[in-house]
């Protein structure tokens, strides 16, 4: 699994630093920010409970187990390879590719992100030990193995005896409770949706509404077949795990030709054709079945790393806002700007670390001061605008303040996501000036 913006190991400790980075951050501020004012920004930040829960989450976690169960053909190790974004689990079209379970894992550097057991075919007549069935292998394997989730993987297109494969997979799960004390979580796949008619349509985002309404019947059919059989799941998903391989030079290469490639060969191979579907989807199913927390937050770790980040970010941004309208409470006009455009820039330098990068308050001043206009013009203006209505405080004591610190979190709001587009979706500048125009707006209707 890659990412582009930085390695994930990187990005993990650059959040896991954010109290750290904060905490220095804010000692460094300026002398022109009154003591008292520099310690409530301080428990503000480091006394959040949800922002010590979500680093707490970053320290508590570990590679998940997941293992699938299925008839030869149905596509496990394509999905193993789907859900990893790499070749890591061998695959033919023509032949079972599986003669035992297998252990795979799906790795970023030397960091481990998944495990995963990609089992032999159920009901396959051939076993390695003769007194032994295959099934009953697959047993002992399984409960070796630990899962904190099992896929159930069915066929899209073939309806083969699926009856017996969910019957086998409910005395599997009957089995584990009994020798582990705790459920079994299973999420069922229907694997293999790109090969529903229109067969030919293989894009994901250009399926037809009859193509995925007949797999959305298909995946009806098989949660009713699942639930008459007494097999609990936590959920079901219709997916596609179709990938087409290239060397890095831009060759393609298909499946039955990597298995002649040199192992360091097979390890550069990269996406030439991305047919998955619904993919996001099915790791969204496996974390919600995940009772185990670790697990769970490993999971987002290896697979939704970015939405961890834009939690952080947005409860950053949460926090910073609140902060600054709390500044902005201030009764004495022009007293907090300093303080805002400093708070906003600590704001914009913790979500740009979070991207992987490190910038430097003064670049982070230069970043809000671009949102406003030429040289920060519209900015110093709507700073003023903001200041001006304090004034009211000589008429309606009070009234002015509140109006400032409206426009304070408003403002901080919108740098902070400003910030999130540039910095960790990767928006340039022109983009995040114009997202940071609309939520300014939205603010002034509020």
């Amino acid at each position: 699994m890659k990412d582009d913006t930085a390695k994930i190991e990187q990005r993990i400790e650059n959040m896991k630093q954010i109290y750290e980075k904060a905490g220095a951050l804010i000692d460094k501020l300026s002398d022109a920010i009154p003591d008292k004012t520099r310690v409530m920004i301080k428990d503000k930040i480091l006394g959040d409970a949800e922002l010590k829960a979500l680093m707490a989450g970053l320290d508590a976690h570990r590679p998940p187990r997941i293992f699938t169960v299925g008839r030869t053909g149905v596509g496990k190790s394509s999905l193993i390879n789907a859900l990893c974004g790499a070749y890591v689990a061998r695959v033919s079209d023509t032949k079972s590719c599986t003669e035992t379970a297998t252990p795979y894992s799906c790795r970023d550097g030397d960091r481990v992100l998944m495990e995963l057991l990609d089992t032999r075919g159920i009901a396959e007549s051939d076993t390695v030990n003769p007194d032994e069935s295959a099934e009953a292998q697959l047993t002992d394997q399984v409960k070796a193995f630990e899962p904190d989730v099992a896929i159930l993987m069915l066929n899209c297109t073939h309806r083969d005896d699926v009856d017996s494969d969910v019957r086998f997979l409910k005395q599997l799960a009957e089995a584990y409770e009994a020798a582990n004390g705790t459920p079994l979580p299973v999420v069922a796949v229907v694997n293999k949706c790109d090969e529903m008619a229109p067969s030919r349509i293989k894009t994901p985002a250009d399926y037809p509404q009859r193509k995925i309404d007949k797999i959305e019947e298909q995946v009806r059919h098989y949660k009713k077949i699942i639930v008459e059989n007494g097999l609990k799941i936590q959920s079901i998903v219709g997916v596609s795990s179709l990938i087409d391989w290239q060397t890095p030079d831009g060759e393609e290469v298909d499946v039955e030709s990597i298995d002649n490639l040199p192992e360091a060969d097979i390890a550069q191979l990269q996406i030439a054709f991305d047919g998955r579907w619904h993919i996001d989807e099915l790791f969204d199913k496996l974390e919600d079945a995940m009772a185990d927390a670790e697990a769970q937050m490993g999971l987002k770790m290896a697979a939704r790393l970015q939405d961890v980040v834009g939690r952080l970010a947005d409860h950053l941004t949460h926090i910073f806002s609140g902060i600054s309208a709390t500044v902005a409470l201030t009764p004495i006009p022009i007293s907090d700007i300093y303080i805002l455009l400093i708070l906003q820039a600590v704001l914009v330098s913790l979500i740009a670390s979070l991207s992987g990068r490190d910038i430097s308050l003064e670049t982070a001043k230069e970043f809000i001061l671009s949102m406003g206009g030429v040289a920060g013009a519209g900015y110093a203006f709507r700073l003023a605008a903001q200041q001006a209505v304090k004034l009211f405080n000589g008429v309606f004591p009070g009234s002015g303040s509140a109006i400032s610190s409206g426009i304070a979190a408003f403002g901080t709001s919108a740098i902070g996501k400003a910030a999130v587009a540039h910095y960790i979706d990767g928006k340039d500048i022109k983009e995040a000036k114009k997202l940071f125009k609309n939520e300014k707006k939205k603010g002034n209707k509020a």
